[in-house]
């Protein structure tokens, strides 16, 4: 009895240790994508300094990246835990059709509108996690199922047809504003960024959730609700995945019922390609954000130079590759 009670104890008044936090980038084994990310812009660079180094590029990586990073930094969370979401890109699609159509076919307020659906983006989360933690459906499975739902329900909603009309400027205005040559998303990354690395580092859930993560097993000996927490992380991510598809939708203008299908393989990439970043395989936001723009830089170089247009899917599966090997291996080591 002896043995639990500490642990226990410190679970109740919240001294869970913070993994990793004080021990960010000390570890030189950490630092190979910080070197790749600055030799990518060394090369790329030095080969078309014109372009590639242009303020109009580097903002454009800045700002097209920007949805993509907020959706793989609520993903790092579910991560972090140890779970998986493979729903995260069809909540991204029904979110910014229901939202686009709530206010072009239903006249709903757009502000209402949006709250509306990061209110059923948080829904989907609960769903996820009660699946994977009350009836013990595995991740993979049940976000899967999930997201084949909302495909559906996407197609329903949408009739298989693009929402443009009738959105209104304050809708769009959401995703179109900018701050110099700044855009809105990036502007709601850094916001949404900061608040989850707080949450993580700096607050009891985000020290469970490294418990989670590191050791589910030790971490329910010691008296840590492993279903809460795991369901907090799903309905963060939930959260952000409705909000990424707003402002993808407020940007384009439109909503199309598979706009958010090609962000599902980046922001798996960028979180574990992020997570050999800094530390020692071990998920968390500063390293999912440089993991978005390593994989964006890479991939925005390459078009740069000529290479075909497919080669950005072939560079992000290859980083999701060497980036979950790393991880793996880095992991060893904790």
């Amino acid at each position: 009895m002896k043995t639990t009670g500490a642990p226990a104890e410190r679970a109740r008044t919240g001294s869970v240790s913070r993994p990793g936090r004080r021990h960010l980038g000390r570890d030189p084994s950490t630092w190979g994508p910080v070197i790749a990310f600055v030799l990518l812009i060394v090369v790329f660079g030095a080969l078309r300094p014109d372009t590639f180094l242009s303020s109009g590029n580097i903002f454009s990586i800045l700002n097209n990246q920007a949805v993509l990073a907020i959706v793989a930094c609520g993903l790092t969370l579910v991560l972090l835990g140890g779970e998986f979401d493979l729903s995260i890109a069809a909540v991204m699609t029904f979110a910014g059709a229901l939202s686009a159509g709530l206010v072009a076919k239903q006249g709903m307020s757009p502000l209402l509108a949006i709250a509306v659906v990061l209110v059923i983006g948080a829904l989907i989360g609960v769903a996820n996690g009660v699946l994977v933690t009350v009836f013990r459906v595995p991740a993979l499975i049940a976000t899967l199922a999930v997201a084949t739902i909302l495909e559906g329900l996407t197609l329903w909603y949408t009739n298989g047809e693009t929402i443009f009309a009738g959105l209104s400027g304050t809708y769009t205005g959401v995703g179109r504003w900018s701050f110099g040559q700044l855009q809105a998303p990036v502007v709601y990354l850094a916001v949404v960024g900061f608040m989850l690395w707080v949450l993580l580092n700096y607050t009891v859930p985000g020290r469970y959730l490294h418990a989670l993560g590191s050791n589910r097993a030790a971490a329910r000996i010691s008296g840590i609700h492993v279903g809460r927490y795991l369901v907090m992380a799903f309905v963060v991510a939930g959260v952000c995945a409705a909000f990424a598809g707003v402002l993808q939708t407020a940007r384009n203008g439109s909503a199309t019922p598979t706009a958010g299908a090609p962000f599902l393989l980046p922001a798996f990439a960028a979180a574990f390609l992020g997570s050999t970043a800094l530390r020692r395989g071990q998920f968390h936001i500063v390293g999912t954000v440089l993991g978005v723009y390593l994989i964006a830089t890479g991939s925005a170089g390459f078009i740069i130079l000529g290479a075909p247009f497919y080669t950005q899917q072939l560079f992000s599966g290859a980083v999701l590759l060497l980036a979950t090997m790393g991880s793996r291996f880095l992991s060893r080591g904790r």
